[in-house]
């Protein structure tokens, strides 16, 4: 007879409330900008917590910015991080530019705790070096970093 050892896995996550904070962050330094954005913030399985547009966004960043923050949370990196570390291979890059929940443009960052993606945040609506500061804000009102 063998003995069954129970295995017990913690990791850890990224509540709504948390979720709620980087959002807000990152809508207030839009509305600093003077730019309309959507915002989504993703747990780290891609699911979304929390998702807000500003009121004169396109309607179409809000899917842009789930986007973004699903592929950040997939790859652990910055969305455009995998263009850039892939711009020589044409082939790859047109494949996973047709993936319907994937966008490899800025404004899409992961949410690292001690190294370990909890999720992410996706912003669109902007230029891109706007939307990576609106998404920057709200890792900094959870006390994380993109780096």
């Amino acid at each position: 007879m063998s003995k069954s050892t129970a295995l017990t896995v913690t990791q850890p996550s990224l509540d709504y409330r948390a979720a709620l904070r980087a959002l807000t962050a990152a809508a207030e330094q839009a509305e600093g900008l003077g730019v309309q954005v959507s915002i989504a913030v993703v747990g780290r399985n891609g699911q979304p917590l929390a998702q807000l547009s500003l009121n004169s966004a396109p309607p179409q960043t809000a899917q842009l910015a789930l986007r973004k923050a699903r592929t950040s949370a997939g790859f652990k990196v910055p969305s455009q991080a995998i263009r850039e570390r892939n711009e020589q291979d044409i082939h790859l890059l047109t494949a996973l530019d047709s993936h319907p929940d994937m966008l490899l443009l800025g404004g899409g960052l992961p949410l690292l705790l001690d190294g370990e993606c909890i999720g992410a945040i996706g912003v669109s609506g902007a230029s891109q070096a706007q939307d990576i500061a609106c998404a920057e804000a709200g890792l900094a009102t959870l006390g994380l970093t993109s780096a």
